[in-house]
């Protein structure tokens, strides 16, 4: 392992005669104030070489787990998420007549027009569940916990948690509980101040067309990882008051550097998060941890929002359609290996303008692929983004920028309000090169190459060192920059690229530091110091080495230069940067380049595009590739695409107002009716698509195999075991299906008041019978031959059912039964019932009635 110590500055005078035995005190004591410095130097980069995340008792970053429960979510019989429909329009006058079965069903009616109009989401934190999990939550030292689900056939307590093991275990164990991870008071009142902070943030970031009414969830399931939390059954009845997204907290322990998680649990019709399981690890709610954890609060909530593999599928684009493409993994020749890149319009225009990267050769930002534990696919690739919030880690440094914003805008569920967004130094105007080519090939402050001098970070906010280390194996053949197979950078997420790590004291724009500013440099430390390129030393004095140093000076901008300031001398440096003296010292300082320090707006690179396309298209090679709906050479002109495809009206201002039953922003995509979602259906452009596999926790079974998990729809079942039936994989949930879902509407659809009397004199069995079964086909339907379809439930066990209860239940709804034409095989639930002789006279009379109706009108 290479390592590297900070070199002291100056080490010596130029004597006088007369002070000689002074001059050798002084330079002694100076020697030891250096070696001291010099030792810690040495100390800490070995340190950070040997463990750069750092110990579990003084944390400095955030590492997210979110891929790491992605992939425990898609073991057999894990759910993913749950669909439940919201109302987002105003719903249309419906006739009450034909509509009477919905309303037994509590089915709301064909929706009217989608408005357009956005709002700042409403975050609702529920915290019932903290400190309530016996199993899971720590409440006394020394109680044994569960982390993931560790294996029933192990002994009880194996295995146990041990991040520090050789493997380690993260997950799947028995964790030992301490002091720290139980959440007391002091940690329950610091949890609701960050989470009320991060649910604030989000309102001002993103707006989102709000749920009229209350916000409905469905409660099938346990909500989210490691046990989840239950939905309380008031969210599931009544739904919740103002709200666009619930989100379930609980303080369970985490290990590693891991301060907390989160995942979506339910979506609504259009794929949009609507409530999400947010855990937060009480040994990190402390006073020292909050800067940080407010970070990483930020970073989970937006994998609840979008930033999720799983999300992507749901993505919408413009016209409210899926989304053809979200990402797109392709064999890099120049980097050596597979890269998945994210290619949506808004992710590629802002990456396009921090980079300045106007070349068709760059088509898409990167995802990371490195990291192991949980960090690949759901994070953007730290090489690129460095410190950005939605790396695979995350530190008091994050920020939240651009692209992150412009990918949940992408996803057609939200809009970005970019002033949100904060300033992205790593890779700023550096090029397409810098984003297509390894990073052995990068130039200046974003590659080092040797432990042996001291440097400026890439922000030049800070003297920095160069990490440089030899690992017990060699790093994958991509990743060897150095002819040494096993020599590389210290982060796997940054790709073992070498880059400049600013030391503890070196920050030059901390006045505070530990470090105090070196005079016989000129040296000043503030806000508006950076570090730079020197080899400056007071008249008099030499430097502890000739070769080229480097210090923190005072820097401004004005009348379009900058400005180097040195002993309180102010000199202007050359425009392209380059060397300068100083008066008092030999030597010479390197300025930066005016755009460096300076640059407040876009740096002029070869290809922009006029006014920045406004950003409303994408700029590639000078030319302006507008969206949808914006037209002219700088994309500045607001249009009615293909004039609303005669669906709705245009505006004066350039927008289509869509008719009812048409949406998005050229009003071509059909709606659905609001039941296709409420089944389980995926609406795209106005069809229902009722597949067992969009349903998530559902699958296509054998029939039999469910026999042992239902009581209310076993016998149901019992009499039609032909094919698949399509229901929840695992056993626990078809059980809370039943309780939650196929009895209340047994309750309903059984007549009750007058006509349940009615129905007791006169033969209630054979309406009891078929509310039953009627409840139980609507919510464990058929599957096709080809195992995934669902089969809707037959029209002519609708009938039956209405002349066995005399109910009108509305069988002409073809988002829930099938069409009168479709025969056995091709429904749920085929054939008669039997009817009482009471009813059987009543259909007789009705049926009579009906033809003398049909005789009166001819």
């Amino acid at each position: 392992m290479e390592i590297s110590v900070r070199r002291g500055s100056w080490v010596g005078f130029r004597f006088d005669s007369k002070l000689q035995f002074v001059a050798v005190l002084l330079e002694l004591l100076l020697i030891l104030s250096w070696f001291e410095a010099a030792t810690g130097k040495y100390l800490e980069e070995q340190q950070h070489q040997k463990d750069p995340e750092r110990g579990s008792r003084n944390i400095v970053s955030h590492s997210c787990i979110h891929d790491q429960i992605l992939e425990e979510r898609r073991r057999p019989g894990r759910k993913v998420y749950s669909v439940t429909p919201q109302v987002y329009e105003k719903p249309s006058i419906a006739n009450p007549l034909h509509n009477r079965g919905r309303a037994l069903l509590s089915i709301s009616n064909l929706p009217g027009e989608r408005g357009n109009a956005k709002q700042p989401i409403r975050i609702y934190l529920n915290y019932d569940a903290v400190g309530h999990s016996p199993d899971r939550d720590c409440r006394n030292v020394g109680d044994i916990v569960k982390l993931g689900e560790p294996p029933i056939s192990s002994p009880s307590g194996t295995p146990s948690c041990n991040p520090h093991g050789d493997p380690p275990i993260y997950g799947d164990c028995w964790y030992n509980c301490t002091l720290d991870d139980i959440s007391g008071e002091d940690k329950r009142r610091r949890l609701r101040k960050a989470l009320g902070q991060t649910a604030d943030w989000f309102k001002r970031a993103l707006a989102v067309e709000p749920v009229k009414g209350n916000l409905r969830l469905s409660g099938y399931s346990a909500c989210g990882q490691d046990g989840g939390v239950q939905l309380p059954r008031e969210y599931v009845e009544e739904g919740v008051v103002d709200a666009d997204l619930v989100l379930l907290v609980t303080t369970r322990p985490t290990t590693g550097n891991t301060l907390a998680w989160a995942v979506a649990c339910e979506r609504d019709q259009w794929g949009r998060a609507i409530a999400g399981h947010v855990n937060v690890a009480p040994r990190h709610l402390t006073a020292e941890a909050e800067t940080l954890l407010s970070a990483t609060l930020i970073h989970e909530v937006m994998h609840v929002l979008g930033f999720d593999p799983h999300a992507f599928a749901h993505f919408r684009d413009e016209r409210k359609r899926r989304r053809n493409q979200v990402t797109d993994q392709v064999m890099d020749e120049k980097l050596g290996r597979m890269v998945t890149r994210v290619v949506l319009p808004r992710v590629v225009m802002h990456s396009r303008y921090h980079y300045g990267a106007f070349s068709e050769n760059f088509t898409g930002l990167e995802l990371e692929d490195g990291g192991g534990r949980g960090t690949s696919g759901s994070h953007w690739e730290k090489r690129l983004l460095m410190n950005e919030i939605m790396t695979g880690s995350v530190d008091t440094r994050s920020v939240v920028s651009k692209m992150t914003l412009a990918l949940l805008e992408d996803s057609g569920w939200y809009q970005a309000n970019y002033r949100m967004a904060e300033h992205l130094d790593w890779g700023r105007n550096q090029g397409t090169e810098f984003v297509t080519s390894p990073c052995n090939l990068w130039k200046g402050a974003y590659r080092c190459n040797t432990t042996q001098f001291s440097g400026c970070t890439y922000n030049r906010e800070a003297e920095g060192y160069c990490p440089i280390v030899s690992y017990s194996g060699d790093l994958p053949q991509w990743a060897r920059y150095f002819p040494q197979a096993n020599k590389g950078g210290q982060s796997s997420l940054a790709d073992y690229c070498t880059y400049f790590v600013a030391y503890s004291d070196g920050s030059c724009t901390d006045p505070n530091s530990a470090r105090a500013p070196d005079r016989m440099l000129g040296e000043v430390r503030g806000s508006n110091s950076r570090c730079m390129a020197s080899s400056l030393v007071r008249t008099g004095f030499v430097r502890g080495s000739m070769s080229q140093g480097n210090g923190c000076y005072q820097h401004r901008c004005m009348n379009n230069s900058l400005e180097v300031a040195v002993d309180g001398i102010w000199k202007v440096c050359p425009q392209a940067g380059g060397p300068i003296q100083f008066p008092g010292f030999n030597g010479e300082l390197i300025c930066p380049a005016f755009h460096e320090l300076c640059g407040t707006g876009p740096f002029p690179v070869s290809g922009q595009c006029p006014n920045s396309c406004n950003f409303n298209g994408d700029c590639v090679e000078g030319k302006c590739c507008c969206f949808l709906g914006f037209h002219g050479h700088d994309c500045s002109k607001r249009s009615c695409p293909s004039h609303c495809h005669g669906h709705g009206k245009c505006l004066s201002n350039g927008i289509c107002e869509c008719d009812n039953g048409y949406t998005g922003i050229d009003c071509s995509t059909a709606v659905c009716d609001e039941q296709c979602s409420l089944h389980g259906g995926v609406c795209d452009n106005g069809v229902c698509e009722f597949r067992c596999s969009d349903y998530a926790g559902y699958k296509c079974q054998n029939s039999s195999s469910l026999l042992s998990s239902l009581s209310i729809c076993k016998n149901v079942l019992n009499s039609d075991l032909s094919g698949q039936h399509c229901a929840p994989s695992e056993p626990s949930i078809l059980q809370q299906l039943e309780e939650v879902v196929v009895m209340p509407n047994y309750h309903r659809l059984f007549p009750g008041g007058a006509r349940k009397i009615f129905n007791n004199l006169f033969g209630s069995s054979y309406c009891d019978a078929a509310a039953k079964r009627l409840a139980c086909w609507i919510s464990i339907q058929k599957c096709d031959k080809d195992g995934d379809n669902r089969l809707r439930v037959c029209y002519s066990a609708c009938q039956s059912y209405n002349l066995a209860c005399g109910a009108s239940l509305d069988c002409s709804d073809q988002t829930l039964f099938s069409g009168e034409e479709e025969g056995e095989g091709q429904c749920t639930g085929s054939g008669e019932m039997k009817l009482s002789w009471f009813n059987r006279l009543r259909s007789s009379l009705f049926s009579r009635d009906e033809s003398m109706k049909a005789m009166s009108v001819k």
